[in-house]
């Protein structure tokens, strides 16, 4: 008689308090030495580095500037994340340490502003003089004693009406002071005891303290403590993906938006004269074949031929790759190993190195009869010819992997049956692989629907062209650009992209599998 032994799992032991805290200590601890090292790092040694090659860029001290301004906000959600274990020993304590940590990081950061004389401590651009509205204008209430008004000759009582010949208003006139630099000159048109004068006045840096920025700054860390104190913990994922996603969320809102409208100011749509509201369907004109009033272009013709690209690619690349990815999967022949190794060297290869090369090829091809109208310089069928080119290196590996996931069985039995290998292969193998079929298939009609580089150097003329290039030819420097136009056809070319992914995303994820999976 068999006997079985019930082992039970020891529970869990709730971690004591000294632990809590000190796990507490030890996170934030690290958190503030690897976000500083990383903040030192970008400026002091990215930076100089790119700088020593003589490379003007900006994006690696915004990095360190990023990294330093979000690094209260990281500590406290940490902080507000570790103490939930101090919370079972004592919530008021939990609850106090979280807002301590905040205030003290604040303090910090204020603190450090001031030593560098930056953030809320910082210069800024001024004419040393105090405004409110009036009915006519913006009236000088204040000046500062030897500041730039008073030395320009600006006095308490004149009312500013524009700049040069802008008309302004309050709000108007501080935004034109805060984007002068320093040492403009601001001429002023001002109404004195009933005469209008100019005054010039230069622009000056002053220091100061803007109280609000500071509390701003305390307002929003003990707000995002007791925010991070009170969300559940597994609703910390979906917070973090909703917030990453939302600047994306906003410029689609933003392009939908600008479809329907004259045009924008954030999110809001307005009308020619600043009003909220000039809501349009001009922006789809374009539909009916005029685009702007400048380009007369068929728009129909020009779906037409990015369709035609992108089905041409699709079925060469699907027929193609299919067929060298069973030969490499399933064959051993001389060169093989080379084979495989070329396509991915020619899959390293950008396209720009290319194209030189390509057009020649296509110049020569171009006066081959017959087949020079069909796939020669300034056709559909070169373009396609040339993004399949493109697109087959990869197209070999992928379908080489999948067939590789694929059981040798079903075929050999088909084969020992007196099926010969083509029809093995097309009534056997091909089946089994249809995921991956299916997911080659929309990421090369995806690449050839969005096609821009080749298209653009190997198609002249709005006749030929297609979508992509459509939308370049519209931001041309030659003419006012409709912004708004722009962004309607850019949603037009969307459309069927959205509709085939809503339609084939389960298979475009596919396209990692590697055949490991079989049909489905």
């Amino acid at each position: 008689m068999s006997t079985y032994s019930v082992t039970s799992e020891k529970p869990i032991e709730p971690v004591s308090l000294n632990t809590a805290l000190l796990r507490l200590l030890r996170d934030v601890v690290l958190l503030v030495i690897a976000m500083l090292a990383l903040s030192w790092f970008f400026r002091n040694i990215l930076a100089s580095a790119t700088a020593a090659v003589s490379v003007e860029e900006s994006f690696t001290t915004l990095l360190s500037d990023l990294l330093v301004f979000g690094l209260p906000f990281a500590v406290v959600i940490v902080v507000a994340l570790r103490v939930r274990d101090v919370m079972r020993h004592n919530r008021l304590l939990a609850i106090v340490l979280t807002l301590l940590v905040a205030l003290v990081a604040q303090t910090l950061i204020v603190g450090e502003q001031y030593l560098t004389q930056s953030g809320a401590f910082g210069t800024q651009t001024s004419v040393q003089f105090t405004t409110e509205q009036a009915d006519d204008g913006v009236l000088v209430t204040g000046l500062e004693p030897g500041g730039a008004a008073e030395t320009a000759g600006i006095q308490v009582g004149d009312v500013i009406t524009a700049i040069r010949r802008d008309d302004v208003d309050k709000a108007g006139l501080e935004t034109a002071i805060i984007q002068a630099g320093e040492g403009a000159i601001l001429r002023f048109r001002l109404l004195r005891d009933g005469e209008e004068q100019q005054i010039p006045v230069t622009v000056t840096l002053v220091s100061g303290v803007d109280m609000n920025t500071i509390i701003a700054g305390y307002g929003a860390l003990l707000i995002t403590a007791l925010v991070a104190l009170a969300v559940p913990l597994g609703w910390v994922p979906y917070i973090l993906l909703v917030t990453f996603s939302l600047p994306l969320f906003i410029g689609y809102a933003w392009l939908l938006l600008a479809t329907f409208s004259q045009r924008t100011e954030g999110l809001l749509p307005v009308d020619a004269s600043g009003n909220i509201g000039g809501l349009t369907l001009d922006n789809w004109r374009f539909l009916g074949g005029s685009i702007g009033g400048r380009l007369q272009v068929d728009i129909i013709s020009v779906t037409l031929n990015s369709l035609l690209i992108a089905v041409v690619m699709t079925v060469i690349v699907l027929l193609v790759s299919s067929m060298a990815g069973y030969a490499l999967s399933r064959m051993n022949f001389p060169g093989r190993r080379g084979f495989l190794s070329l396509t991915l060297v020619l899959h390293s290869f950008p396209a720009v190195t290319l194209l030189i090369p390509i057009f020649i090829v296509m110049q020569n091809i171009g006066k081959v009869p017959l087949l020079g109208g069909l796939f020669g310089y300034n056709t559909i069928g070169g373009v396609a010819l040339i993004m399949v080119a493109f697109e087959l290196p990869l197209g070999v590996w992928l379908m080489k992997g999948f067939f590789d996931g694929i059981s040798w069985d079903m075929e050999r039995s088909a084969m020992i049956d007196g099926a010969t290998r083509w029809r093995t292969f097309f009534e056997i193998i091909l089946p089994q692989i249809r995921p991956g079929l299916l997911a080659l298939g929309v990421f090369s009609f995806l690449s050839g629907w969005n096609a821009y580089l080749v298209p653009a150097t190997f198609m002249l003329g709005t006749t030929t062209s297609n979508l992509p290039v459509l939308i370049n030819d519209l931001t041309g420097a030659m003419q006012p650009v409709n912004w708004n136009q722009v962004a309607a056809v850019g949603v037009y070319q969307l459309i069927p992209i959205l509709i085939l992914f809503v339609f084939a995303q389960e298979y475009l994820l596919n396209i990692y599998a590697g055949g490991t999976k079989g049909s489905t």
